[in-house]
C-alpha cells in the first residue's frame, strides 16, 4: 500500500510540467524507501546513497542550472526504471507460501 501512495506521487513529480522548490518536501521522505524497495538487485548501497546526494544537491541550486536539472532528471530516470523493473508484489500472502501438490484422489 505503502508504495503504491509512495510511487504515485513520485510519478506525479517526475511528469509534473514545473518544479518549485516547495515540491521537494512533498516527496523527499519518500526517496530513501523508493530507492530501496526498487527490485534491481545491482544497484548498489553507494550508488543509492549517491543519487539521493545528487537530488538533494539539484534542488538546493538556486536558481537552477541546466546541470542541476540534468542530474534531477537522471536521478529520477534512475528510481523510475528501477520501480518499473521490480518484481511484481504479490497480491494475496497466502501466494507466497509454498503449497505442496495436490494428489488426484479419483486414482
Amino acid at each position: 500500500m505503502v508504495l503504491i501512495l509512495f510511487s504515485s506521487n513520485f510519478i506525479g513529480m517526475c511528469f509534473s510540467r514545473s518544479l518549485h522548490y516547495q515540491f521537494y518536501v512533498w516527496y523527499f521522505h519518500t526517496l530513501p524507501y523508493l530507492l530501496w524497495s526498487g527490485g534491481v538487485e545491482k544497484l548498489a548501497h553507494l550508488l543509492r546513497v549517491l543519487i539521493l546526494g545528487l537530488i538533494e544537491l539539484s534542488w538546493n541550486t538556486y536558481p537552477s542550472t541546466d546541470s542541476s536539472s540534468a542530474a534531477l532528471h537522471i536521478c529520477h530516470l534512475i528510481i523510475l526504471l528501477c520501480l518499473w523493473l521490480a518484481p511484481p508484489l504479490p497480491s494475496d500472502p497466502a501466494e507466497t507460501q509454498e503449497h505442496p501438490p495436490v494428489k488426484d484422489k479419483r486414482q
